[in-house]
């Protein structure tokens, strides 16, 4: 069952303090609703109610799946001391994935990760790729590269990369041959994958570096 904490705002724009409903833990099989929103980047949108400004409240909470075996803890400020302190509370539970991730962004890319059944250090090692050959082909830098969706028709994955200066993103899809070359340098990798592990571009380039 999913939680949630009623906490003041005090908003940007005006001052104004109000009650806000903040879900801290997410149950995706009880709430399906939430998920949606996770999806659909509107969770953390926040609405002053007497100035109308809006925001984006970005806060720490947990997310969990049980039918599709993962946790993803989402923490804009990193390994904090609430993260370990989950760390101690979550046993090891046989193939359940823990995730950290700072960004709602990130926390949309796992759960559309694990839901396909991907393996997320092969995804980001794909994407470290994908990045280099956009970068060449476009002549401009990646600044961010989230994964969309598997396509079991057509066997491929799609990817949507952000290119500094230009508002708009790039579609790139590869095949799925590609990924599973991935699964198979991510295999050997010597990945401890135990407690919540930040997996990100920075992981996989770590990773691939001392292949």
């Amino acid at each position: 069952m999913s939680t949630c904490s009623i906490r003041e705002i005090s908003c940007p724009s005006c001052g104004a303090v109000n009650k806000s409903r903040m879900w801290i833990g997410m149950e995706a099989s009880a709430d399906p609703e939430l998920r949606r929103r996770i999806l659909d980047e509107t969770l953390f949108d926040w609405k002053c109610p007497d100035c109308g400004a809006g925001a984006q409240m970005i806060y720490p909470c947990l997310y969990c799946d049980r039918e599709n075996g993962f946790l993803v803890c989402l923490s804009p400020n990193g390994r904090t001391p609430a993260v370990r302190e989950a760390e101690q509370r979550l046993p090891e539970l046989p193939g359940v994935k823990k995730r950290l991730v700072d960004s709602a962004a990130a926390l949309k890319e796992k759960i559309l990760i694990f839901e396909a059944g991907l393996d997320d250090l092969a995804v980001e090692m794909v994407k470290l790729a994908l990045r280099e050959l956009v970068e060449k082909k476009r002549a401009a830098a990646a600044d961010r590269a989230f994964y969309l969706a598997k396509s079991g028709d057509l066997d491929y994955i799609g990817f949507e990369m952000f290119l500094r200066g230009v508002e708009k993103p790039v579609y790139q899809g590869v095949r799925m041959e590609v990924y599973r070359k991935a699964v198979q340098v991510a295999q050997s990798s010597g990945f401890a994958d135990e407690g919540f592990q930040q997996v990100d571009a920075a992981l996989a380039q770590t990773l691939l570096e001392q292949q």
